[in-house]
């Protein structure tokens, strides 16, 4: 049984979900993953505990996957990137497995082998002030020798405005926010874009979807997820885990 711990926001877990339903190998009913979902909405902001210096989010995520385990869930996944910065405070407590999204777009990444020759860095890195402010992907890259591009603060505060729009159910405004800078950031280096935030993803979709094929692959986190969580299951995922366009 998968674990699904969400609610950090609403909206990316439900494409988690769709992402994990479409990335299992299943002709019907019953050869899909059984899973439970426990989506905590309550949960306090990461960004801002982050920020702030006061750690509010540790206790109610241990706790959930405490809950999860409880319930029956042989591993968890947790469709928030910047959640992630907090799991190491208690990930031993934590009796089953937890599949790390950063780990799992790394992964896709690789799977991509996108030629970066001549370029500063292999990819963009776009998220949450929060996730890219701790380093998360960052020291998870540099474990692999893969150079990662970070935006300036501009363009992180743009990220953050779109993540907003999402959460608020706006997605289609959203692309004002995302396209301007997605468009920056490869006119400086044509390299792929991990979208460490899983509400990007629905943003950067309905942008291709207004604008068109992007010059570069997009690297959504939650398929990144929903295709390792497939895969810690002993299947053969059905999808990659860039955006549809460059499947």
């Amino acid at each position: 049984m998968v674990g699904i711990l969400g609610g950090m926001g609403p909206a990316a877990t439900a494409e988690f979900l769709k992402e994990l339903t479409e990335a299992t190998p299943a002709d019907r009913d019953q050869d899909h993953l059984v899973s439970i979902t426990l989506s905590d909405c309550s949960i306090p902001d990461r960004t801002d505990s982050i920020l702030s210096g006061r750690d509010t989010v540790s206790g109610p995520l241990e706790a959930d996957c405490l809950r999860l385990a409880r319930w029956g869930a042989d591993l968890i996944a947790i469709p928030c990137n910047t959640a992630h910065y907090f799991l190491p405070k208690f990930h031993d407590e934590v009796p089953v497995p937890i599949i790390s999204i950063v780990e799992s777009t790394l992964d896709a990444l690789d799977d991509l082998h996108a030629p970066t020759s001549g370029q500063p860095f292999d990819c963009w890195l776009t998220g949450t002030q929060g996730t890219l402010r701790t380093g998360l992907y960052q020291e998870a890259a540099a474990r692999r020798g893969v150079r990662v591009g970070v935006p300036g603060e501009e363009e992180i505060d743009a990220f953050m405005r779109a993540i907003r729009l999402v959460k608020a159910g706006r997605v289609e405004e959203s692309v004002a926010e995302w396209e301007p800078v997605r468009r920056r950031l490869t006119d400086r280096a044509p390299v792929p874009i991990l979208l460490a935030c899983t509400e990007l993803p629905l943003a950067a979709e309905e942008s291709q979807r207004v604008h068109g094929t992007p010059p570069v692959p997009e690297i959504s986190s939650i398929r990144a997820l929903a295709s390792a969580v497939v895969a810690a299951c002993g299947r053969a995922p059905r999808m990659a885990a860039f955006l549809a366009s460059h499947n």
